[in-house]
């Protein structure tokens, strides 16, 4: 049994997030200690947009916003805490659906439904396994590299969701990352108070089906069929998609733990190997040019985190040896994957200063 909402639209600057996704950043990252301009201008990003929360801003550059408030906050944590600390109705319209649902059932449902008008390119889909339920969560295009800080306050985001209904007494029973393990995830498991996993396919809340059965506090319909129009219109404006980022998100999922083939990539596309190609082919690029950037892609990103070994870094990427890989990034970056590594680090530190 699956629920799932899957948004391709893209605009001619990319997938866009309501600016509401947002709010309170300026307060988090000022009472961290951190430059609120410096953040804003790393993500080229107007702090003015904010102000209204149907604005809408650039997937791409929010994901940015918030790697960059990590690092402008010396807090490797800060999507975290962030969504930890937010509440549903900061969210916006979506966010005011959901909980003024009549019960926790119908709001993850209606937050699955609604999802494409507040996320563009984006996927949010609940799954049943029996006695099990999973609300899956991931970005579609996969040109948007630096997305763990958005993975982790997103999930956030969604148990306060529960929290709202259940109280905090509620847990789950496990919470999966796609992106691989940080620094220190002692913080990960405290703050969900469940086991978590990284490595993961996608981004996931796992818990328990009884849980939909319980009624909201307090819900108003009225302010529910207040919303609904105007997400319902927006959730209709829905583009075609964005093939390349598609493409590089499926290819992405599939490295580390089978081939990314083009007859796999296809069919969860919906389309033949044959459409693919020429779709493709149409667009100036080749299945095979698009596995090798993305690939390159996350080598030099997954080696730039210090804490990540890189035999690790190989096996994720789909080399059988780390020989193998390090003459394949050899390649990419000129030097060697522990060179590059300290290299990064040394422009850390200077940065940092």
């Amino acid at each position: 049994m699956q629920e799932t909402s899957e948004q391709p639209q893209t605009s001619p600057t990319g997938p866009q997030v309501l600016a509401a996704a947002a709010s309170g950043i300026a307060d988090v990252v000022g009472g961290l200690g951190g430059d609120v301009e410096r953040v804003f201008h790393a993500a080229k990003i107007d702090k003015g947009v904010l102000d209204n929360p149907i604005n809408e801003i650039s997937l791409g550059q929010y994901c940015r916003m918030f790697e960059h408030a990590a690092i402008e906050t010396s807090y490797d944590n800060f999507g975290l805490r962030f969504g930890i600390e937010f509440k549903p109705r900061q969210l916006g319209p979506i966010g005011y659906m959901a909980i003024n649902s009549p019960t926790l059932s119908a709001g993850l449902r209606n937050l699955v439904s609604y999802f494409p008008a507040h996320q563009q390119m984006s996927t949010l889909a609940m799954r049943q396994d029996r006695e099990m339920m999973t609300l899956e969560y991931q970005i579609n295009d996969g040109r948007i590299g630096l997305r763990r800080q958005d993975a982790e306050l997103s999930l956030g985001m969604f148990c306060n969701i529960f929290y709202h209904c259940l109280g905090r007494q509620w847990s789950p029973l496990e919470i999966h990352f796609e992106h691989p393990r940080p620094w220190d995830p002692r913080e990960h498991e405290n703050l969900f108070d469940a086991p978590v996993f990284f490595s993961q396919p996608t981004n996931a809340i796992l818990f328990r089906r009884g849980d939909m059965d319980v009624l909201m506090p307090d819900p108003d319909p009225y302010l529910f069929n207040l919303l609904e129009p105007m997400m319902s219109g927006r959730r209709r404006r829905a583009g075609s998609g964005d093939l390349i980022g598609l493409v590089q998100q499926r290819i992405e999922a599939h490295l580390g733990h089978t081939d990314a083939v083009m007859t796999k990539v296809a069919q969860e596309l919906g389309m033949s190997s044959w459409t693919l190609h020429r779709r493709l082919r149409d667009l100036n690029v080749s299945f095979s040019d698009l596995v090798r950037g993305t690939r390159r892609e996350l080598a030099m990103r997954y080696v730039a985190e210090p804490h990540i070994a890189l035999t690790e870094i190989a096996f994720l990427l789909g080399y059988s040896e780390l020989s193998a890989f390090s003459r394949a990034f050899h390649q990419w970056a000129g030097m060697s994957p522990a060179r590059y590594r300290r290299e990064c680090l040394k422009r850390r530190s200077i940065e940092a200063t």
